[in-house]
């Protein structure tokens, strides 16, 4: 059912038409409540496209991403940085940014990095996160520095 789901939503994601918004909308809330394993969450970030024409239906999809497990939620986005950086830079900015204005989710990122320091996705988010550090807000600036520094 859930695969299904996740299908439909693929089907969905360019939202070209009124059709597909609904459909894209509709399967959002199919899979609300749902737990997501690593690799589905890999799906559902492949989604994510910076020049969607309907960003509001996609923060849906963002907010259900987020009720997943810190460790794998945190986990599949790492996997999944290199993707995103090329096709969803500024969903996956606004993840990591989420991501730094959250106690647990913070040490949690920190945590994952370690743990994937050799891999290209953890690479991709470190360089986003020194990116962070000399370009956005205030409390964005000091979140990604603490961040930066844990993970020397």
């Amino acid at each position: 059912m859930k695969d299904q789901l996740l299908d439909k939503l693929l089907r969905a994601s360019r939202m070209l038409t009124s059709e597909e918004v609904a459909a894209f909308d509709r399967t959002v809330q199919a899979l609300s409540g749902l737990e997501f394993s690593n690799r589905e969450l890999g799906v559902l970030f492949s989604i994510f496209a910076d020049d969607t024409p309907h960003h509001e239906v996609m923060w849906g999809l963002l907010h259900l991403v987020e009720t997943s497990d810190s460790e794998i939620l945190i986990s599949a986005l790492v996997q999944s940085a290199p993707y995103m950086r090329r096709v969803a830079p500024e969903w996956l900015e606004t993840f990591i940014c989420r991501f730094l204005n959250s106690d647990l989710h913070r040490d949690v990122l920190i945590a994952c990095l370690k743990n994937m320091v050799s891999t290209k996705g953890a690479a991709e988010v470190v360089s986003l996160i020194e990116a962070l550090k000399d370009d956005t807000s205030d409390s964005i600036r000091v979140r990604a520095s603490v961040v930066a520094s844990a993970l020397m």
